[in-house]
């Protein structure tokens, strides 16, 4: 039973809520509210409406729907020019080299490269030079590696300071965290939490938590997602930035350096929803 499940078990017991597991691993578990049963799938939620999920998971949709009310990294998109056939109307680019052109048209050094439908860091690369941009792009579009995917991103370099996740369930602040880096070592992946050593750390600072609600508000102004996780930067000179969005966060590492109350106070607050729509 992974972490996020255990936490909503606790929360149903705390509630008097009937729940039940329906598979060996634990990670598939049902509550019952009233007349009505709802499903929680490893760390998926019964909130979140599939096309909301499809936004999230899809970095060039989710840059293109919320790029002009919040402040993101500027980033391109760029289908696999050897993709099947039925895919080739879709094709500006038709090689990797016109692909190289185009990125360092619009981005200069260094500049992220990452997979379209990414998650935990996999295939996301800092690039400084024109080598490890062809490299790059190129294991991304690579059919035989399990990190695969058919659009590759080129994204604008933030010098970061900082770096946080924060939890919204409809549109209401739950609780954020930092990505500690003191002392942790880089072990090939980007993903801070990553790097050995790694710490999440709850954040108790009532300004910066002000400033985090009032830097999301205008992302749930355009469109309610109704429970999200966002990876929120500081630059070196301040400035906030979201980086990305996750429909369906997880909270090992969280949990790990001490967050289970918040979390299970998070699906606490979650029952207490669906209850109220039911």
């Amino acid at each position: 039973m992974n972490k996020n499940i255990a936490a909503i078990k606790s929360a149903c017991e705390i509630e008097g809520i009937p729940h039940k597991v329906h598979h060996a691993t634990g990670n598939l578990i049902t509550v019952k509210i009233g007349e009505n049963r709802y499903l929680f799938v490893n760390w998926t939620t019964p909130l979140n409406p599939q096309s909301i999920m499809q936004l999230c998971q899809d970095k060039d949709y989710f840059y293109s729907f919320y790029k002009n009310v919040i402040k993101m990294p500027v980033t391109c998109s760029f289908l696999n020019p050897y993709s099947n056939e039925k895919y080739h109307k879709y094709l500006k680019r038709k090689t990797v080299f016109e692909i190289i052109e185009a990125i360092e048209s619009e981005h200069n050094y260094p500049l992220i490269v990452k997979r379209n439908r990414g998650s935990l860091g996999n295939n996301v690369f800092k690039v400084c030079s024109r080598r490890y941009l062809e490299k790059s792009i190129i294991d991304i579009f690579n059919m035989n590696s399990a990190s695969f995917d058919y659009v590759c991103l080129a994204q604008e370099f933030i010098n970061i300071e900082s770096e946080f996740r924060v939890i919204f369930l409809n549109g209401e602040y739950q609780f954020s965290y930092k990505k500690v880096l003191d002392d942790a070592q880089y072990t090939g992946n980007l993903s801070p939490l990553h790097w050995e050593g790694a710490r999440a750390e709850l954040i108790t600072d009532t300004q910066l938590i002000e400033d985090l609600k009032v830097f999301c508000s205008s992302l749930f102004s355009k469109l309610l997602i109704p429970f999200c996780g966002l990876d929120i930067a500081i630059d070196k000179s301040g400035q906030f930035w979201l980086i990305e969005a996750n429909s369906a966060p997880g909270f090992d590492r969280f949990i790990e350096h001490g967050g289970k109350n918040e979390v299970v106070q998070l699906y606490r607050n979650m029952l207490s929803i669906l209850a109220f729509n039911s």
